[in-house]
């Protein structure tokens, strides 16, 4: 049975979790986001250079993609907790973009950047409302309002829809339909209505898509570091959505 493990799930700036980031294991296995604070959580998961199959980056900001070069550096280098370095392709996929802003931020990362690594690394871009397929797994996407070109994401593997992540942005009609059907859906939750800004979503919009999508279990990630607390009581009592909710602190891993 596929699993979804909740690497990390605060936001940008939060001084105790880690960056927002999700490791998809089914007939393939796939990091969602790789921000400067996730890497490391996923390195506690496993160092096995092997271990991922693709890296699927949904926008553009530091806190979703910056740990890219330590991920890839630690893939090339054997260590003693590492002894292998990779050989197989990795493939990344993101928005349209990715190839030239991963290969300008390893340079500037890891000068001479891409030509340090021995293995190949491999994009696929997709713009918001179009699907990727990737082996038996279908990623179809839309557009969350965050300011950005950002994937929300509905994977489905051989046909049978696993989850979907909304990644950062206000709900929009094209998220709300793409989630639609999803069993597990996890959504950015950034604070209490009022104070989520102009480019996040507010934890009474979230519970009302999950609703309304059918989903059975609610994830809620990227809160404010100073609204967490608060979210988790709105989050107890409230009756839009009867399903099972969950703001994991910790590592925490899902059967689909």
């Amino acid at each position: 049975m596929p699993t979804l493990t909740i690497l990390g799930s605060g936001e940008a700036f939060d001084p105790l979790l880690p960056n927002s980031s999700l490791l998809y294991e089914g007939e393939r296995t796939v990091l969602i986001d790789c921000g400067f604070a996730a890497v490391q959580a996923l390195w506690r998961r496993s160092l096995d250079p092997d271990l991922l199959d693709a890296v699927l980056l949904t926008h553009h900001h530091a806190d979703h993609t910056f740990g890219v070069p330590a991920l890839l550096m630690v893939m090339e280098t054997p260590k003693a907790a590492s002894p292998r370095k990779r050989t197989r392709p990795l493939t990344l996929i993101g928005p349209p973009g990715t190839q030239r802003y991963i290969t300008a931020l390893f340079d500037l990362a890891y000068t001479p950047g891409m030509k340090r690594l021995s293995f190949p690394v491999e994009f696929m871009e997709c713009a918001p409302g179009e699907a990727a397929t990737f082996g038996p797994i279908t990623i179809k996407t839309a557009l969350p309002d965050h300011g950005i070109p950002v994937l929300s994401t509905r994977w489905e593997e051989s046909g049978v829809p696993r989850f979907a992540y909304s990644a950062d942005g206000k709900v929009t009609p094209a998220t709300r339909q793409l989630f639609r059907g999803a069993p597990t859906l996890a959504h950015e939750c950034y604070a209490l209505p009022g104070g989520e800004g102009p480019v996040h979503t507010h934890v009474e919009d979230v519970l009302k898509v999950a609703a309304e999508s059918g989903a059975e279990t609610l994830i809620l990630v990227h809160q404010s570091a100073d609204q967490r607390h608060p979210i988790a009581d709105y989050a107890r009592t409230q009756k839009i959505f009867g399903g099972r909710v969950l703001m994991p602190e910790g590592m925490t891993r899902i059967s689909l």
